[in-house]
């Protein structure tokens, strides 16, 4: 008799603030489970390999746990990079702030903004083109778009609002 495969649990939603959700703590017990958050994310990569139906990654990327996972990884995967090119980035950060310490701050934690040095180093540790169509709150109602490194040929899209990132579909 063939030894049963135990059942792989669904990851519980990883929470926010407005939830009533100690992001600190949060994230505490999230570096813990680094493994499974890695999992996760390579998860999502073979569904996308696989040229898995639209409406099924959607699926996935809209269900809260998958999605609280995916971006944890690629917090830790910035942060990451951002460390190991620290002598770049370290002229970007304010405040008098280490690499490590805007880290530790800014980007490992879930509940805090990501800006413009995350979407770079992202995109470099990533090796992919982004672009990103910044919305204002001026008049004219249009977009400004940057792409990640300048003058390459963009492969994911993304619309800043002030605050948050959203995919956007071509």
């Amino acid at each position: 008799m063939a030894a049963e495969e135990p059942q792989q649990q669904k990851p519980e939603p990883l929470g926010s603030d407005s939830e009533g959700v100690n992001c600190l703590a949060y994230d505490e017990a999230i570096m813990a489970q680094q493994d499974r958050i890695q999992q996760e994310f390579m998860d999502l990569i073979e569904q996308v390999e696989k040229r898995t139906s639209v409406a099924d990654l959607l699926a996935s990327f809209n269900d809260q746990s998958t999605s609280d996972y995916l971006v944890v990884y690629l917090r830790l995967l910035t942060s990451g990079y951002l460390q190991r090119e620290s002598k770049f980035f370290e002229h970007f950060i304010e405040g008098g702030r280490t690499v490590k310490e805007f880290c530790q701050q800014e980007v490992e934690p879930m509940c805090k903004e990501s800006d413009h040095i995350h979407i770079i180093a992202l995109a470099q540790a990533l090796s992919v083109s982004i672009q990103v169509e910044y919305m204002d709150r001026g008049e004219g109602g249009t977009t400004n778009p940057h792409v990640f490194p300048e003058g390459s040929e963009p492969k994911v899209y993304l619309l800043y609002r002030p605050g948050h990132y959203d995919i956007l579909y071509k």
